[in-house]
């Protein structure tokens, strides 16, 4: 059975800037052994916001779902403190239901577009190897685009 995902708690810092995507800081806590003591940091993530809902200074729940693209691992699934416009004037956050759902139709679209251009190639190859079974019935091996004659430096050459 496989782990839930982890979901951590941040403040947005950047949106709007890229497409449905925004930079999340998390806190964090390092531990020093020479001091033996922790220390706070914090971890930048770079999250899937694709209704962009979220403004700068959000409070927001992040859940790590996969790679969404190269640099994405999380995906915002809640905005747990607004600042700025209240929830109800912006765009819903996506459910785990609804994200999977456009995740399935997505990867669907592509197989049927695969599907399409595999069909596509394979008849032009049958009609390609239509023509030459053809040509060998007629007992014709080169067409005349095929055939060169013509002199080189007082050489004749064919191929």
């Amino acid at each position: 059975m496989a782990a839930p995902p982890k979901v951590l708690c941040g403040i947005v810092v950047s949106s709007g800037k890229m497409m449905s995507a925004v930079k999340v800081r998390t806190a964090k806590q390092v531990y020093n052994k020479f001091l033996k003591k922790h220390f706070l940091t914090h971890q930048n993530h770079l999250v899937s916001d694709p209704t962009s809902a979220t403004r700068t200074g959000d409070v927001v729940r992040i859940a790590a779902e996969g790679q969404v693209s190269r640099h994405i691992k999380h995906v915002v699934t809640e905005i747990i403190a607004p600042w700025g416009p209240a929830i109800e004037q912006r765009p819903a956050v996506l459910s785990a239901q609804q994200r999977v759902r456009i995740k399935t139709e997505k990867k669907e679209a592509k197989l049927l577009r695969r599907g399409k251009r595999a069909e596509k190639e394979v008849r032009e190859l049958r009609e390609e190897r239509g023509k030459e079974a053809a040509l060998e019935a007629e007992g014709i091996t080169e067409t005349e685009d095929d055939h060169v004659e013509g002199m080189v430096e007082g050489t004749q050459v064919a191929s």
